[in-house]
């Protein structure tokens, strides 16, 4: 195929461009599985292959690893069978050495029809091939990957940067955590996070002047290349509605019956099947995941709502009205994927008589962390409950410690022998590594 000829020509004769490392995933140069990145669209999935083809080319031949994007508009249109002669192709009309492994990189491989069968066949016939492959669509996953796959796959979730890659990107040089409360790098640590609040980690965004601007197309491309042309949906203006709804509601308890009388409300009749549908069609893209209530009734976490988070605050931020309590669910929804990197099993919990936590960390059949989170403390009101909804959970899972996560306040306090610890997100997100990276 002519086309992909004239890919792996240009493929072969560059240069990787330039990159700041992330986080590389575990495992994924000692295994004989297809490696899978999945995420939301520009969330740095590509660079990290170009970061993975990096460190191979500095033990493997650089003509044994061959890279292609499945969004390359010179491969369009699409026919269905790019995957099936990619392997071909190369064979036929490039020299690499057949006593080392070959290395294949499939970037949105999603784009091609019927990929599964393609690769699975590549891989069991081909012992010496290595596959690694990325998508935005949840479907690449482990979980949701098609039966033909199971077993042969090692999948990764690519999240956009964490507060610590995002101060990587910026240049700035971290050095010992436990110091930095008492640094003179404190206000330039905190003017930074205001930055990653507001715009979020998309690397791209982190690195531009036109943030808001990039956002905003992100937001229209994830709305329709990943969702409305990817399902075909019908109903644009009513998914559309249904989506700012959801952003607009980023750390709400989200209740289907209620977005059903409003968009009726407005002449939009819907129901809410086809709302659930919708939500399943978000997050697939990874545009958001939801966060069941803590309960060991399985009825009980499917009747209650669910809270929304949104994969980053720029997105959010690029497509919202702003209001003066944003900057709590802003902190919110930073701990809640830092929670999510870090492999967390996460609820919220609520007491009989209306006591809160926002993230109860459940782990190896008990409940393991419980994380309270609010803008600050100082505000007397505020303290109590905050403290009294800690206390009640802490009673209830049988736990001596609980935290409340702040904008930028230490300190902690005893009550009834149980330990409640104030930190700042940003102090919390640094101190704590995230599991599952290298």
């Amino acid at each position: 195929m002519e086309k992909l000829r004239y890919v792996l020509s240009e493929w072969f004769e560059g240069e990787l461009p330039e990159l700041v490392p992330r986080e590389l995933p575990l495992g994924w140069r000692n295994t004989g599985l297809i490696v899978t990145l999945a995420g939301v669209r520009r969330g740095g999935k590509t660079y990290l292959l170009y970061q993975m083809i990096g460190h191979l080319r500095e033990e493997e031949p650089r003509e044994n690893i061959i890279y292609v994007n499945f969004e390359d508009d010179r491969l369009y249109p699409i026919e269905g069978n790019e995957v099936s002669e990619l392997l071909d192709t190369f064979l036929r009309n490039f020299s690499y050495e057949a006593n080392r492994p070959l290395y294949l990189f499939l970037d949105e491989v999603q784009n091609i029809p019927n990929w599964e069968a393609t690769v699975r066949r590549l891989h069991d016939r081909n012992r010496n091939l290595r596959m690694f492959l990325t998508g935005s669509s949840s479907k690449l996953l482990s979980s949701e990957i098609a039966s033909s796959l199971r077993g042969r796959t090692l999948s990764h979730i690519v999240y956009p940067l964490s507060f610590k890659e995002f101060l990587r990107f910026k240049g700035f040089e971290l050095g010992e955590v436990d110091g930095l409360p008492y640094s003179p790098r404190r206000n330039e640590l905190i003017r930074l996070f205001n930055e990653y609040l507001e715009f979020g980690g998309f690397p791209q965004v982190v690195l531009e002047e036109q943030k808001a601007e990039i956002l905003r197309e992100y937001y229209r491309a994830i709305f329709y290349r990943d969702i409305v042309e990817r399902y075909e949906v019908r109903n644009v203006r009513l998914f559309e509605n249904f989506l700012k709804l959801l952003v607009q509601n980023m750390g709400d308890r989200f209740s289907y019956g209620k977005v059903q009388r409003f968009l009726r409300s407005i002449g939009f009749p819907v129901s809410k099947n086809t709302l659930m549908e919708y939500m399943g069609m978000a997050k697939s893209a990874f545009m958001c995941d939801e966060v069941p209530i803590f309960s060991r009734s399985v009825k009980d976490q499917m009747q209650y709502p669910r809270k929304v988070y949104i994969i980053d605050n720029g997105l959010r931020n690029a497509v919202c009205f702003r209001s003066s309590r944003d900057i709590g669910k802003l902190l919110e929804n930073v701990v809640f994927w830092e929670l999510r990197r870090r492999s967390k099993e996460v609820y919220y919990w609520t007491s009989r008589n209306g006591y809160e936590v926002d993230f109860v960390v459940w782990s190896g059949g008990r409940v393991e962390a419980l994380y309270q989170v609010c803008y600050e403390l100082h505000d007397e009101r505020t303290r109590k409950r905050e403290m009294r909804a800690s206390v009640r959970a802490m009673e209830e899972f049988g736990l001596g410690e609980a935290t409340v996560l702040t904008y930028d306040q230490f300190g902690g306090e005893e009550v009834g022998g149980r330990r409640i610890r104030f930190l700042p997100v940003w102090f919390w997100s640094l101190s704590e590594a995230p599991q599952g990276a290298s």
